[in-house]
């Protein structure tokens, strides 16, 4: 599920400057959906971790920690979804990391993905079959009740800092509501830089087996 996508694909060329396209909203806001299109559409995408193991949001801090930008080694690639990691000792939500990204891909395209708040939060309790949940309470020391409503006040403080943020800053960016808003939304956006067919978009890990027995085995794909 987790695919490196090669350059071969339909009607995208992408070049060595084509600009990166950065998901940074939560998981269970469509990530995988958003992903499927761009491979879809024949640019390079990478959704949680590479086929070989390497989990894009682990990566990103040990390159940020050895002073090198955050995509650093992920060579090819133009579109990043689902940066993020969850086990029971640590949760990295990449997409908290927005200016960080900004400052380092200025020129990116900054793609945030919103919904309902409450059914955010239930989608992420129900994800896995409740072990998702389970492992952020592990994390945390929180009780379900806790977890949930500490995840209701990072949904809140994430949407009110990412748009402050980017209602003034030079910036390539999309507040896409999963609720609202359709593809050709998206395509429209990329238009300058991509083509996108708005038929290759989805719903999909609405339950999802592989993602459920990755997280049962502790590798801590977030959805």
């Amino acid at each position: 599920m987790t695919v490196l996508t090669p350059y071969s694909k339909r009607q995208n060329t992408p070049r060595a400057t084509s600009p990166l396209i950065i998901q940074i909203g939560f998981n269970r806001c469509g990530t995988l959906s958003f992903h499927r299109m761009m491979k879809d559409n024949g640019i390079p995408a990478l959704h949680w971790q590479e086929p070989g193991g390497r989990n894009v949001a682990q990566t990103m801090l040990n390159n940020l920690s050895f002073g090198r930008k955050p995509f650093d080694g992920f060579d090819g690639v133009l579109a990043f979804s689902d940066i993020a990691f969850l086990n029971g000792q640590i949760m990295i939500e990449g997409g908290r990391l927005f200016r960080t990204l900004h400052a380092a891909y200025p020129d990116a395209y900054f793609f945030f993905n919103t919904r309902d708040k409450s059914d955010w939060i239930a989608s992420r309790a129900a994800h896995a079959n409740g072990t998702f949940l389970k492992r952020f309470c592990k994390m945390s020391g929180l009780d379900e009740a806790d977890a949930k409503a500490a995840w209701g006040e990072m949904f809140d403080q994430h949407t009110a800092e990412v748009q402050s943020y980017f209602a003034t800053a030079t910036a390539r960016f999309l507040r896409f509501d999963l609720d609202h808003d359709g593809p050709e939304k998206i395509a429209d956006w990329l238009a300058p830089d991509y083509t996108i067919d708005t038929a290759h978009w989805g719903h999909y890990n609405k339950n999802s087996r592989s993602r459920d027995m990755r997280v049962l085995e502790g590798q801590g794909a977030l959805g």
